[in-house]
């Protein structure tokens, strides 16, 4: 067996998938059978992107062999067999559901196949997943229903005609969309009450719904074999406190009297997947009027607007941020835009009343009613999403949409996907979540307030008439902006045009309950036409200046100081995706490639700029939880690297200037602290060392100490001096060899023997998160030797602990809180202590481990640490997630003022992490 396998194809997996695809095919290797050669060398791939696959694989063996060589695997879903293997005959409800579990976890697996050896467009796959579900709730519903008739007679109406049922499928199912660990959304109908005519006899209700609810258990009970598919039958008339089954005039009754707009959405879907074609015909001629108003319902553009509020506000209560299809720009938004055009307009449009998300697509762009172009490159976008869902449902057959966090099964879902790694795949997932987000943004914000009475009697007190009646902050904002108006714009129509952007603005924005920090922002306008113009041309603008305003008191002041970041709201797709560091790397270079090299000023500008608009929409997409706390961080590291590269070209190109004959430059930087640990904060200090390689060249036109000197001093500039633009970043030196009184710079084996010889402990703690960042890679890469030998040397147990210990009690009564108060980094169980937790079991293990210094991160190295044995992979998870909730904590009250002190559950997982972090550093120190 293993022959007919192409190792090779194995060996090109990442290694953290290897050996569990061996293991899989080591349980086989004895089985006779070879595979067709297609099949040989996509087993590895597939394996290793599904062990649900590769276990039902090997599970059963002979069977997969036979239909592989039947061309099973690539063959289309074949309806006719399936229908028959399921047709039974079945002696009792436990074959029917073996049966139905058997055939269905066969053809998930075929379909898992195809999908994940890239053999067929997602497309393909929902569609055989819906039918297969079809085939499943028809055979069920077949074996139920004459069992019932068998005990209790047909169910027949007042003219004694027999009654039909029918299924009624909702939701994914309902439009051929089904995923592949999705629920079914199911409502029984049937057409009328009676009683059926056995001698057992029943009431039409009591039959019908006892059939719906032994279907729900057939198909969804949990079995040695598993479940078929999960039943959801809340959509059902009065939801679970309705009747299991309804009749065709309660449904009538109900949606006429009872329906509220979100259950218009969700009918958009329905489909009839088995039962009488002449009941289903008749219930949709009934719930027609209902889903599709005879007029343009613009009413529902609020309705959704309102429903996708509630699902922000479930998805960030329950810390599902990114979860690909509710979360932001995920395939919930792709089907809100649509569906809106098909509540709005579906009335006087028939080719919108579709319960194909696709077909619906397709009548928006026949209608002329969004760009061709957008909805090309929605598509695009959805199936995209859809393909990830499937990817990463099918590896363990799980439901879920919430993203990995483990190396592990990132790796299996971006082999899955065909990408080289997790950082490509990602890339790309911003890219399309990005502009389904700016799509949605477009059609489902908020409308500009109508000219109404406050703001004309906003612009009559401009004109010198009464002050409108406001609280006293807002009143002295708006007098101190007309005031400034008067000083600083010299044209009547210039002050015309910024009295009615304040105008439009505040009513809009006190609706929001911002309206001091806009106002604030819009004071900054006076004088600046460009801005004011901007803001009165582009609505999306103003959508996101009120909305950032709103959500962050400090991004807030942020567009006050800045103006110019205004430029960054015009476009939301842009806004809340960052740049990838690649792009920003280009474009940072571009902008001062356009420079003349002398222009220094301009240069700092363009630092600047760069940094603040960056920063602008990292933060964006953290409010918006488009960015998960870690990538926060990345993201703001990769930023301040960018910035460093292209501080020290500029401050190298300075200096050389005056020395043009300085041979080739040995300086690196290394960053400690937050962005040494890639933890990099909104406003963080850059903790940098500067190193340098001595030329032993006599002729040099100045000593190396005092030329990288004066290159340190010029790149400091470069990032700390202000100007007109702000700063780059604040450095600080003082972690250096001897701190303020060192040397600026030091050479790297000055460096190696400080570190060796006079280095504290806390010193060789700050090291364990020391990483070169910018410079020489010759004198990077020596750094980063020099770090693995310090850090991997003996030490006594008993002083580092001593060492450790007193050093954070220093700090702790230097930073702790206050008595009663939390902090989510100096509090017990806070950052810190996790931090110096992780130093403390690094500086005492690495001697024996010396893989573990490999990362300078938190997480990675507590995921170095469990994968050493060092502390268990129950704890390294615990810590990192309690890491991650703190850090996240920390940056929100950064952003929005949120106090730590209200987040209950947090101090509790604080106290928690305290505990355990106390059992943990006992066991460590008791060996």
């Amino acid at each position: 067996m293993l022959d007919n396998v192409q190792m090779i194809e194995i060996a090109q997996l990442p290694e953290v998938l290897q050996a569990r695809v061996q293991r899989s095919l080591a349980a086989v290797a004895a089985e006779p059978g070879a595979l067709p050669p297609r099949v040989a060398s996509a087993l590895p791939r597939v394996w290793a992107a599904s062990p649900f696959v590769a276990d039902w694989c090997v599970a059963h063996w002979s069977r997969f062999v036979e239909l592989a060589g039947q061309g099973w695997l690539e063959g289309e879903l074949q309806s006719g067999r399936i229908g028959r293997a399921l047709d039974g005959p079945h002696s009792d409800v436990a074959a029917l559901d073996r049966r139905l579990r058997t055939v269905r976890n066969a053809e998930m697996v075929r379909i898992a196949w195809r999908e994940l050896s890239a053999a067929v467009e997602p497309r393909v796959s929902v569609e055989e997943l819906s039918e297969l579900a079809d085939l499943c709730i028809a055979a069920a519903c077949k074996f139920h229903r004459e069992s019932l008739e068998l005990s209790h007679g047909q169910p027949r109406d007042a003219t004694g005609a027999v009654v039909e049922h029918l299924v009624l499928a909702l939701g994914k199912l309902g439009g051929c969309e089904l995923n592949f660990s999705s629920d079914v959304d199911l409502v029984f109908v049937y057409g009328e009450d009676g009683v059926t005519d056995g001698s057992n006899a029943r009431s039409n209700a009591q039959f019908f719904g006892r059939l719906a609810q032994r279907v729900s258990g057939s198909l969804s009970s949990r079995t040695a074999d598993g479940f078929v598919f999960r039943v959801d039958t809340r959509l059902r008339p009065f939801g679970d406190a309705g009747p299991p089954a309804a009749s065709l005039a309660g449904m009538e009754d109900y949606y006429s009297v009872h329906g509220r707009e979100w259950e218009r959405y969700a009918l958009i879907k329905a489909r009839s997947v088995h039962g009488g074609t002449t009941l289903a015909q008749e219930l949709f001629d009934l719930l027609g009027p209902f889903v599709y108003r005879r007029y343009l319902d613009y009413g529902a553009i609020d309705s959704l607007r309102e429903m996708k509020a509630q699902i922000d506000a479930q998805v960030r209560s329950r810390g599902r941020e990114q979860d690909i299809k509710l979360g932001w720009g995920g395939i919930r938004e792709v089907e809100f835009l649509i569906q809106v055009f098909q509540l709005v307009r579906g009335g006087a449009e028939p080719a919108l009343q579709s319960n194909s998300l696709m077909a619906a697509m397709d009548a928006v762009e026949r209608l002329g009613l969004h760009d061709p172009e957008a909805l090309a490159r929605l598509r695009e976008a959805y199936w995209f999403l859809r393909r990830v869902e499937n990817c990463w449902q099918a590896q363990r057959d799980q439901q879920t949409h919430i993203l990995p966090s483990q190396e592990e099964p990132r790796r299996a879902l971006a082999l899955g996907l065909g990408f080289a790694d997790w950082a490509a795949f990602e890339a790309q997932l911003q890219r399309e979540r990005a502009f389904v987000h700016a799509q949605f943004s477009s059609l489902f914000a908020e409308p500009p307030a109508a000219a109404g009475e406050q703001y004309e009697a906003l612009l009559t007190w401009w004109d010198g008439g009464p002050i409108p009646d406001l609280d006293v902050a807002l009143q002295a904002e708006l007098q101190e902006a007309r005031d400034a108006a008067q000083r600083r714009i010299g044209s009547a129509q210039e002050r015309r045009a910024y009295a009615e952007l304040i105008a439009g603005l505040l009513p809009r924005a006190q609706a929001k309950g911002c309206a001091l920090p806009v106002l604030r922002v819009a004071q900054a306008l006076a004088g600046r036409s460009n801005y004011v113009a901007l803001l009165r041309e582009t609505p999306a603008a103003v959508n996101e200046l009120i909305e950032l305003c709103r959500r962050s008191p400090w991004l807030a002041t942020e567009l006050q100081r800045f103006p110019a970041l205004l430029g960054e709201l015009v476009d939301p797709e842009k806004l809340y995706a960052p740049d990838e560091r690649e792009f920003l790397r280009d474009r940072l270079q571009h902008n001062l490639a356009a420079l003349d090299d002398d222009d220094d000023e301009a240069r700092l500008d363009v630092l600047r700029r760069t940094r603040h608009a960056a920063t602008l929409r990292i933060a964006a997409a953290d409010l918006s939880s488009a960015l998960p706390i870690m990538r926060v961080s990345d993201r703001l590291s990769e930023l301040a690297e960018e910035i460093l590269h292209a501080g020290l070209e500029m401050a190298t190109a300075q200096l050389l200037r005056r020395y043009p004959d300085y041979p080739a430059r040995h300086f690196a930087i290394i960053a400690y602290g937050k962005l040494g640990g890639l933890e990099l904060g909104y406003t963080s200090d850059l903790d940098l060392v500067f190193v340098y390689q001595a030329d032993p060249r006599p002729d040099l036109p100045l000593e190396p100490a005092v030329f990288y000197t004066r290159l340190a001093q010029k790149l400091i500039h470069c990032l700390a001096t202000p100007t007109g633009a702000g700063r780059a970043y604040e450095v600080d030196t003082r972690l250096r060899p001897s701190g303020a009184s060192g040397l600026l710079v030091t050479p790297l084996p000055a460096l190696a023997q400080y570190q060796a010889e006079n280095a504290w402990t806390w010193e060789h703690q700050a090291l364990i998160r020391a990483r070169p960042v910018a410079g020489d890679p010759e004198l990077a890469a020596g750094f980063v030797a020099l770090r693995q030998k310090i850090l991997s040397a003996p030490r006594d147990p008993e002083k580092l602990l001593l060492d450790v210990r007193d050093m954070r009690g220093k700090m702790r009564a230097e930073l702790g809180p206050a008595a009663g108060q939390f902090d989510p980094k100096q509090s017990p169980g806070g950052i810190t202590d996790i931090e110096f937790f992780v130093q403390y079991r690094v500086l005492q293990c690495a001697a024996a481990h010396p893989e573990i210094l490999r990362y300078t991160d938190v997480c990675r190295l507590l995921e170095s640490l469990a994968a050493a044995a060092l502390i268990s992979r129950a704890d390294a998870e615990f810590l990192a997630e309690s890491y991650r909730r703190l850090r996240r904590a920390v940056h929100r009250a950064f952003l929005c003022g949120a106090d730590p002190d209200q987040d209950k559950e947090l101090m509790e997982r604080a106290v928690a992490t305290d505990q355990r972090l106390k059992l943990l550093c006992a066991s460590a120190a008791a060996g």
